[in-house]
């Protein structure tokens, strides 16, 4: 019998003036679909650095994943963004949701200064956009959760020797989240949840070899 890959996909709490956060509602998407490769595990998370760590490790203990794909809202973008690296730095423009501030703190103090993506990101970005839907490469997964998931799991998963693919998937506002800012934010673009929904499922189709997507390349730290 073929076992089935095991997948993590994450999305956060809605964060700072942001009533809404599409995350959430791609995970439901995800869940009700059926045309998903693998055994997913859906995480809500909440947008509380102090507890990142915790979740993650505990996560990857107990669920041991073939492939961890989180995912996070960054207004303005207008495109699906496919992060290729993530700084060893927090340094938040306002509080998270528990009011933890960071300037300029490292997410762990024993790590490398990057790690980057393990995901094919060239062929994910080529093929989305092949499909019809925006994407493009981000070098940057900015200094807030959003890097700081990003280093954690890749930092985790290195240490503890896993063969874990992970990455980190930027999504834009959904319409209805952007149909509440005023002016001069009013003409914020958007995506479809549904399109950014199929983007995922594709994420993760190529992440698993699908379409000469190559498999189980190791954490890179630089």
């Amino acid at each position: 019998m073929t076992m089935l890959a095991r997948i993590v996909v994450t999305g956060f709490e809605p964060w700072g003036p942001n009533a809404e956060n599409p995350t959430l509602e791609i995970l439901d998407l995800l869940k009700a679909a059926d045309d998903v490769e693998g055994d997913l595990t859906l995480l809500r998370l909440p947008v509380d650095s102090s507890k990142i760590a915790g979740i993650t490790a505990k996560t990857l203990d107990e669920v041991e994943p073939d492939l961890w794909i989180s995912l996070g809202l960054a207004t303005g973008l207008a495109v699906v963004a496919v992060e290729r690296i993530a700084a060893n730095i927090m340094d938040f423009a306002i509080p998270d949701n528990a009011g933890y501030h960071h300037r300029g703190d490292a997410v762990f103090a024993d790590g490398p200064a990057a790690h980057m993506a393990t995901l094919p990101v060239e062929l994910i970005v080529s093929h989305l956009r092949e499909s019809g839907i925006p994407a493009k490469i981000s070098n940057s997964a900015s200094t807030y959760l959003c890097n700081q998931m990003m280093y954690t799991v890749l930092h985790l998963i290195a240490k503890k020797g896993m063969k874990t693919r992970a990455g980190f998937i930027h999504v834009p506002a959904h319409p209805r989240l952007a149909a509440l800012q005023q002016y001069p934010l009013a003409e914020m673009p958007s995506m479809s949840v549904e399109l950014m929904a199929e983007a995922v499922k594709k994420v993760i189709h190529l992440s698993l070899g699908g379409e000469n997507g190559e498999s189980g390349l190791p954490s890179i730290a630089l």
